[in-house]
């Protein structure tokens, strides 16, 4: 065998020396600007309007906040007393095990197909050309931490050092979860196990909101508690002034550490998983321009069934609607995780419930359950957003609407129940299970958004009219279904309205063009 038919040897004198990833980084970054077709003051007006916008919003919000925590400081009652006690327990771990999920969907260390195709693949040292998105994920969860931590305490009715202290420490606490998330993601089995930390973790949240919901709380006689700041006790706040300043000095190091540590490591991260971050993140930007909110669960479950392969295939059992639904259930069960997280999320109302605001407990555990319920429902999106399919299985799309929906409808009914110590009556639990049922068959069922008719001008740009109804489908019957509850009306109302929305949602066949 000659040595043209042997394998290809690289040779440095042959090809040049390889270059470092910052001279790549700068070359793709003078090209870019080469090619760049928008002027620099175009630019600047966008990011002006932007900036201008989130100066608004947070001065809008902040005010907002700022009377809310007025508010709930100058409660003095037991329930406050109890719920400043409890929070912590029930936001901490409801955080974390949100980080985990969230990141590991979607990497958290992520590339685009191209840079997975022409970078990954090179002799380049790939630590350093994936360090960028890396830092960025790592300071996005830092500020996201500060913001969220603030804004909880806030509402408590935290003192402003409490707030400060909170914020620094849950950034820390979220920054240390993705760095733990970056290591899982360099093997599946890490992954797997990080998985079930968060499970764990959002177990550890459901079980003190649930503690402090069936805490008795007497109505009559509330007790109040007259604040005298004496001078042993002020020096105590100084102490504890210090000791934030340490506690945060620590936390800060420590985090700066492990992400300087693991971001030596991220040459083990394997081409798959970073590229199939970067495919979900480009659909996930194509779902969010397109205002269609199922289109965004449609991309995560994509891309969790690419990365799990096959499964084991069952045969099915029944004929006619009954093998459809036998199916549908088998579908659910093979994706459990998502079951957990929806009699997780119990933890909402229970933690309304326990933070006295009685008159939002419906509400809450309405929103919850749409989110907890909505995933189950692929199965309905995927009939009816395919007319083949439709037609295959021989049923109408009335019918196989109706057919479709009685496993989620089970899982709903469930959910309620469990969540009917907090919501209070049997009929507001009737009513909030009628609206997560027919919400979210609604939004599953619905027809791709429109863009026909003409453009509406924006400060965004041209919108077709057709979108602006995306994100309201599913929770504009949810909000009828809730409205005699919220309105306080007697409980034939809060059972007959309901009832009626729930006869007409499944008696009209949903459009599909």
């Amino acid at each position: 065998m000659s040595g043209a038919e042997g394998p290809v040897q690289f040779d440095p004198a042959d090809f040049g020396a390889i270059p470092t990833s910052r001279s790549i980084r700068q070359w793709m970054r003078n090209t870019r600007r080469q090619h760049a077709d928008r002027s620099f003051w175009e630019i600047f007006e966008d990011i002006y309007l932007v900036v201008f916008t989130l100066l608004m919003a947070g001065a809008t919000g902040g005010n907002v906040v700022r009377h809310l925590n007025s508010n709930a400081a100058g409660c003095s009652s037991l329930s406050c007393h109890q719920l400043t006690s409890w929070f912590p327990l029930i936001v901490i771990p409801l955080l974390l095990a949100t980080t985990l999920r969230v990141l590991l969907a979607v990497g958290p260390v992520s590339a685009s197909r191209a840079t997975g195709f022409w970078l990954l693949a090179t002799p380049i040292n790939r630590s350093s050309l994936l360090r960028p998105a890396y830092r960025l994920v790592m300071f996005t969860v830092a500020v996201i931490g500060v913001i969220v931590g603030a804004l909880i305490w806030a509402l408590i009715g935290a003192p402003l050092h409490d707030v400060f202290e909170a914020a620094v420490l849950i950034a820390a606490a979220l920054v240390c979860a993705s760095v733990a998330t970056v290591w899982a993601q360099q093997t599946a089995r890490r992954t797997w196990w990080t998985l079930r930390v968060a499970d764990v973790l959002l177990l550890l949240a459901v079980v003190p909101a649930v503690a402090l919901a069936l805490q008795p709380r007497p109505e009559a006689n509330v007790q109040h508690v007259d604040v005298v700041l004496t001078f042993a006790e002020a020096q105590q706040v100084e102490d504890d002034g210090g000791q934030f300043v340490l506690l945060s000095a620590v936390a800060v190091v420590v985090c700066l550490a492990l992400a300087l540590f693991m971001s030596r490591t991220l040459d083990r991260l394997g081409r798959i998983s970073v590229i199939a971050g970067g495919e979900l993140l480009a659909g996930l930007a194509g779902a969010a321009s397109s205002l269609d909110i199922s289109m965004l669960g449609d991309v995560i479950a994509g891309r969790h069934w690419r990365l799990k392969g096959r499964v084991r295939s069952h045969r099915g059992r029944g004929a006619n609607g009954a093998a459809i639904v036998q199916r549908e259930f088998r579908r659910i069960l093979r994706w459990p995780r998502r079951l957990a997280v929806a009699f997780g999320l119990l933890v909402v109302p229970y933690a309304v419930h326990g933070a006295g605001f009685h008159v939002l407990v419906p509400i809450a555990a309405a929103i919850a359950g749409f989110i907890a319920v909505r995933p189950l429902l692929d199965g309905l999106r995927t009939a009816c957003r395919s007319t083949g399919l439709v037609r295959a299985l021989g049923w109408d799309l009335r019918e196989l609407r109706v057919v479709m929906a009685v496993v989620p409808a089970g899982v709903t009914i469930l959910w309620a129940a469990c969540a009917s110590p907090a919501i209070g009556s049997a009929a507001s639990t009737f009513a909030v299970a009628a609206g997560i049922i027919t919400g979210t068959v609604r939004q599953a069922s619905a027809r791709p958004p429109s863009y026909a008719g003409p453009l509406v001008t924006s400060p965004m740009g041209a919108i077709p009219p057709g979108l602006f109804s995306q994100p309201a489908r599913g929770f504009d019957l949810l909000m009828v279904c809730l409205a005699p509850v919220l309105l306080n009306l007697s409980s034939l109302w809060v059972v007959v309205i309901p009832s009626v929305v729930i006869a007409g949602m499944f008696a009209v066949r949903p459009k599909t063009d």
